[in-house]
């Protein structure tokens, strides 16, 4: 069987491992595959990050105040501050999930979109939107605690938060956070060739990236990383971020996420050799059978 074939059946097989729930059981056992190829093995880990976007009215008590209360802190004390100070604040959620967050996680009125999964077998990053698109949008941006605010305006803005996940062994999962805000439309722009001889030409979309409000957290299969906004904090990139508006009435959001690697393990390439005068079986048994 082709390398490539091998690619889409893991993809398969691993896409269908949680998407009815946002959540799944960590312990949760993968039943191992019985196909043969004469293709190399493929990777027998498959690292995944799970994600889920909560949405309430702004001001919400448990989304603005009780939620934190059994949250982690993420980062060094400056970094908390730098976030809080530009509206957004992260924690992680360990042991049993609280129970009101779980009946939102239950809840589709809470839910904005069906949660999401990616796998990173061959990608090392991705941005998991949080809101837009925006037509126009204004905040103050405040880049390090010694600095003072800066006033950007941004029209057609599309946000979300960067993910870069790293397997770290024993079920650890190291993940890279970082605010972006992507904005008006697409360009052409020119980069050098590997060889620098030439230019090549493509189109890229706009994007604000803010790595000094990026923050890392090293995540089990039982936690849970949440990120959101202050409420009363409107004029900033966390209220930007994670500020809506629903028939006219302001809404707060909270992303969710989760990171796992699974084991898929695919079997050997190729049959065992059966002993003289015995033919090999056509049919392997799964275990317990």
């Amino acid at each position: 069987m082709p390398r490539a074939t091998w690619t889409i059946v893991l993809c398969a097989v691993v896409m269908g491992l949680g998407c009815e729930k946002f959540f799944t059981s960590p312990d949760r056992p993968v039943a191992p595959s019985i196909a043969r190829s004469l293709a190399p093995a493929i990777p027998a880990d498959s690292l995944i990050v799970e994600s889920v976007l909560l949405e309430r009215p702004i001001g919400d008590v448990f989304l603005d105040r009780d939620l934190w209360t059994s949250t982690l802190p993420v980062g060094s004390p400056e970094i908390r501050s730098l976030l809080a100070e530009n509206g957004i604040r992260a924690g992680i959620l360990t042991g049993n999930l609280p129970t009101q967050f779980q009946t939102m996680l239950d809840n589709k009125a809470d839910v904005v979109a069906p949660p999401l999964m990616w796998t990173f077998n061959n990608r090392k990053e991705t941005v998991i939107p949080t809101a837009g698109p925006i037509e126009e949008c204004t905040f103050d941006m405040l880049p390090d605690l010694a600095g003072k605010p800066e006033s950007v305006s941004l029209k057609k803005a599309r946000c979300g938060v960067l993910v870069r996940p790293q397997s770290l062994g024993e079920g650890r999962v190291k993940v890279w956070c970082e605010p972006q805000i992507q904005h008006g439309s697409r360009q052409d722009r020119f980069r050098p060739s590997e060889d620098g001889t030439q230019f090549t030409k493509f189109e890229e979309v706009p994007t604000e990236k803010y790595p000094a409000l990026g923050f890392e957290v090293l995540l089990r299969p039982e936690e849970c990383l949440v990120i959101g906004c202050i409420a009363d904090q409107q004029e900033t990139l966390g209220a930007v971020l994670f500020g809506v508006e629903a028939n006219g009435h302001p809404r707060q959001r909270l992303l969710a996420i989760r990171a796992r690697v699974v084991n898929i393990s695919p079997t050997a390439d190729l049959p065992a050799i059966a002993p003289p005068g015995r033919r090999p079986a056509l049919v392997q048994a799964l275990p317990g059978k």
